[in-house]
């Protein structure tokens, strides 16, 4: 298999691999100074992170305690959820203060803290803007009911579509500008009685949308990332970006072919409403004062803009920008978040990474979201057992992977809240497709006293998972085979050369067996293997793989593969070839490991390497006849 030396032939190579089902993408992390190019960026959802101070709820406080935690892990760059003040409608996604920490999370003096402690252990820390919206109780969507000032066009204001009439006849009913509907349900347009017109929320009528297109609303979002830049803080996550402008002809949105209620979201087109080719030059005016911020500061690293929009590859690679005029670092990569689970899971991840690095302007650095707070976790929608599996693919793949608390202990959803306890009720796509977010959102499970160990209160906000006595991280610290330290175990590889720097390259073999491989001309390479299916099956790597020693180490095993480090493994059908168990995934690397130790070698059977066997016996046996 030939590895081609330039971005634009890598679909090239993907052909000539087709045979094969490989591809290969040559020098897939490029290698440059910065700071977040190859880093982990860890999920903190604050409200369940720690809580400090004994109300039920995580706070800066309660991340500041944990961030040895991080350096443990190998953790390099925290995002924290927002913690501005918020009424919480939508758990802060609603902001009523964009200058102000809720006092539920503490104090600015706390935030101060906290970003004093991360820069002495060397952390990064990017807070969550929510660039298309606030809370109706917002001081400037208040003024902008009263058209004060710069505020009176902040906000997506329009007349009723009958307006003269309603002007005329305060009996009549106004009619919204158009039939655009809400992600959360219901109508996007929402009548003020005191300003006589509708205000557009994408989200709950709660949120008032932005006009991005006014020059206020676009200098106010740069006065408010100076703000946090000042305090020290390293970057943003640009929340919810797709919909942050809206075709200005407000014409209505068509039905998607087959589907009938123009009242259901999920039933409509949203041509008009998401991805508007406005966003990209918004984007690189964001990443220009984010540059500028850094060099009028003599700064020695970036400031790292990162976004999140449920958005076709295609548009996303948008998101990067080009040499000249950059945008987004990272558009978050959020495929794997909501690939569906089916018989096709082995084609469905090659496809992700295929099209992703496939797409990638050049210099550009990947990234991998595979869990967050709106999502289902691993290991509730695939299974407890497919846990490391994921770790391995996510933490193998070249640059930058997002994390979410208690993923490196395969936390599960707490699916035993009762109704009453249930917080959520914005449910996103209306309540024929979405469930509440509360599953995934519960306490991280830190130990196994009361409530996990998240907060000595004896209510939490949201229920601890009953599961938390025998999964929480110092249970798991003690075990060698646990989700943690196979964690914690790729989590160093990351930080070798071939894994900064090296060639990806993939091979699709069965609907089961999957594989990664990355290398480096003078390094050592490593190889991802993986199980999806519900049986062993027997890999014999050579048949796949070109090139390969007859024999290779293993680095690292998941708990249910039977396979430690340092075990020996041929690649081809003679000796001792990988079997694999279900569910279960080896690193290997033809580098030698020192086995952990001789019971742990003996633990599969013959993998011992054959030549030294062989020396031995005729050793022994000239001993013997002598």
């Amino acid at each position: 298999m030939k590895t081609f030396n330039v971005c634009g032939v890598v679909m090239i190579a993907y052909y000539i691999c087709a045979t094969v089902n490989c591809a290969v993408y040559h020098n897939a992390t490029k290698p440059n100074n910065e700071w977040w190019s190859n880093t982990i960026i860890y999920q903190v959802y604050p409200r369940s992170f720690k809580d400090s101070n004994k109300d039920g709820i995580g706070d800066l406080k309660g991340i500041t305690q944990k961030l040895d935690h991080f350096v443990d892990l190998g953790i390099e760059t925290l995002w924290v959820g927002p913690f501005f003040k918020s009424p919480m409608g939508d758990m802060g996604y609603d902001v009523e203060d964009f200058y102000m920490i809720d006092p539920m999370f503490g104090t600015m003096n706390d935030l101060e803290e906290l970003i004093f402690e991360m820069n002495k252990r060397n952390l990064k820390l990017i807070i969550d803007l929510i660039p298309n919206h606030s809370s109706y109780k917002c001081e400037w969507f208040q003024k902008s009911i009263k058209q004060e000032g710069k505020y009176k066009d902040y906000y997506m204001w329009r007349n009723a579509s009958n307006q003269e009439e309603v002007v005329a006849n305060s009996s009549v009913t106004p009619k919204p500008p158009n039939t655009w509907v809400s992600l959360f349900g219901g109508p996007a347009w929402r009548w003020n009685e005191e300003r006589k017109q509708f205000y557009l929320h994408q989200f709950s009528k709660e949120q008032p949308d932005f006009d991005l297109r006014n020059p206020d609303v676009k200098q106010q979002l740069l006065d408010v990332m100076e703000f946090w830049m000042d305090k020290g803080v390293n970057g943003f996550r640009f929340d919810a970006l797709k919909y942050v402008y809206e075709n200005i002809a407000l014409p209505d949105e068509p039905l998607l072919p087959g589907r009938t209620n123009i009242s259901d979201y999920m039933d409509i087109d949203h041509i008009y409403t998401t991805d508007q080719p406005e966003i990209i030059d918004t984007v690189k005016e964001w990443r220009a004062f984010m540059d500028n911020y850094s060099k009028s500061k003599n700064s020695s690293f970036s400031r790292l803009l990162t976004s999140e929009s449920y958005s076709d590859p295609s548009i996303l690679m948008e998101y990067y920008g080009n040499s000249s005029v950059p945008g987004v670092q990272v558009p978050f990569n959020l495929a794997l978040v909501r690939f569906p689970k089916d018989d096709h899971i082995v084609e469905s991840i090659d496809t992700i990474i295929h099209d992703w690095m496939i797409g990638l302007p050049e210099n550009a650095v990947a990234n991998w979201v595979i869990e967050n707070h709106d999502n289902l976790r691993l290991a509730s929608k695939f299974g407890a057992e497919t846990v490391q599996m994921f770790t391995a693919l996510k933490l193998a793949l070249p640059g930058i992977e997002v994390t979410y608390y208690g993923s490196e202990i395969g936390m599960e959803d707490n699916m035993y809240l009762r109704p009453e306890q249930v917080t959520d009720t914005n449910l996103a796509g209306g309540p024929k497709v979405a469930r509440p977010r509360d599953y995934q959102r519960c306490p991280m499970q830190w130990d196994d006293s009361i409530n996990a160990g998240f907060t000595e209160e004896k209510r939490s906000w949201l229920p601890v998972n009953p599961n938390y006595y025998r999964l929480n991280v110092e249970a798991q610290k003690k075990i060698p085979t646990s989700n943690y330290n196979f964690y914690k175990k790729m989590s160093q590889l990351r930080q070798t050369d071939t894994l900064k720097n090296g060639d990806l390259q993939t091979y699709n073999i069965t609907k089961l067996i999957y594989i990664l491989k990355r290398s480096l001309i003078g390094h050592e390479s490593y190889i991802v293997v993986s199980n999806f299916g519900s049986e062993s099956e027997t890999v014999i790597l050579s048949n796949a793989i070109q090139n390969l020693k007859d024999e290779l180490f293993v680095y690292l095993g998941s708990a249910n593969s039977a396979y430690s480090p340092g075990n020996v493994v041929s690649t081809v059908s003679t000796g001792y070839p990988l079997q694999l168990r279900p569910q279960s995934v080896v690193v290997l690397t033809d580098k030698y490991i020192k086995p952990e130790s001789p019971a742990n070698s003996a633990s599969i059977g013959i993998k011992f390497n054959t030549k030294l066997i062989i020396l031995l016996c005729v050793f022994i046996l000239a001993r013997y006849v002598s």
